[in-house]
């Protein structure tokens, strides 16, 4: 009887157990990682959403994210700019003079699907068009600026 109650009390603590391994725990965000702000953009001229680009210290990685508060840096006047590149279907990015001024330190994990920002972004006008699939989409949580 002690071994059938056991049992009993045994088998669905088991089952919520191994259910909890098959989905994508919200804590598993990279270690601390150093990059620059290079560029931003908008899905469209009236998206609230706004994507900003980072390449990761030492151009180990090029992300995108929508993580980000422009409130959050001292960006110039006119260097944010409404909308994307319509030369090439991508973001703008900042001026050379500019593309190493906005360090940052933060952990990043991929989106689940409930998380991506629909953003087509593949209307250009003329140029070659933007190789976003050389970017990755990212969450980011605990940013700090570093200068």
């Amino acid at each position: 009887m002690r071994l059938l109650t056991l049992t009993l009390f045994l088998l669905p603590l088991c089952v919520i157990w191994l259910g909890t391994g098959c989905e994508k725990d919200q804590d598993e965000y990279s270690g601390y990682v150093e990059g620059y702000i290079v560029g931003s953009f908008q899905c469209n001229n009236n998206a609230k959403e706004r994507g900003f680009c980072i390449i990761l210290e030492n151009n180990a990685d090029s992300i995108f994210t929508f993580s980000v508060a422009e409130k959050d840096f001292d960006f110039p006047q006119g260097i944010i700019k409404p909308g994307h590149d319509a030369f090439s279907g991508g973001p703008y990015f900042f001026p050379d003079s500019l593309r190493y001024k906005f360090k940052l330190r933060f952990k990043f994990r991929e989106p689940d699907e409930s998380e991506v920002v629909d953003c087509p972004l593949a209307f250009y006008t003329v140029g070659t068009p933007f190789p976003w699939e050389e970017w990755n989409d990212v969450i980011i949580k605990d940013v700090s600026k570093l200068f």
